[in-house]
């Protein structure tokens, strides 16, 4: 199980480049168990849905896509990852105008941010481990 208490403060600075810490604590009453109860299930659940939306990119269904980038943009938001968040948003409104190259853009965007909080995910979790 993993302990956020023990998350040094240079690993809880590094996930506010992405995450808004402040507002996500209140999502979840300060109840830092549930907030890495929370973190572990999207860790489980994104890399799946992110592969969802390029699969659905990859089809050229604007709506599959759509609805990929939707969710992934629900469940951004939700964790207070508003930049990745906002960048979900675009693929979903490129799908929605059916522009093939501002969707792969959107992408593009959006994975390169993925990157970037996923790995502040992974280090900031890595420190919660005993």
């Amino acid at each position: 199980m993993t302990n956020p208490e023990h998350a040094s403060l240079e690993q809880y600075v590094k996930l506010e480049q992405y995450v808004n810490m402040t507002e996500l604590l209140a999502r979840v009453d300060n109840d830092r168990e549930l907030l890495a109860e929370l973190l572990t299930l999207f860790k489980e659940n994104f890399p799946r849905l992110q592969d969802a939306l390029h699969s659905a990119v990859d089809s050229g269904d604007p709506l599959q896509i759509g609805k990929a980038a939707h969710t992934l943009k629900g469940m951004l938001g939700n964790l207070s990852i508003k930049q990745g968040a906002e960048l979900a948003a675009g693929v979903e409104a490129a799908a929605r105008a059916g522009d093939a190259l501002q969707i792969r853009q959107a992408l593009a965007a959006f994975d390169r941010e993925a990157v970037g909080f996923s790995a502040a995910l992974d280090v900031f979790m890595a420190g919660w481990k005993r």
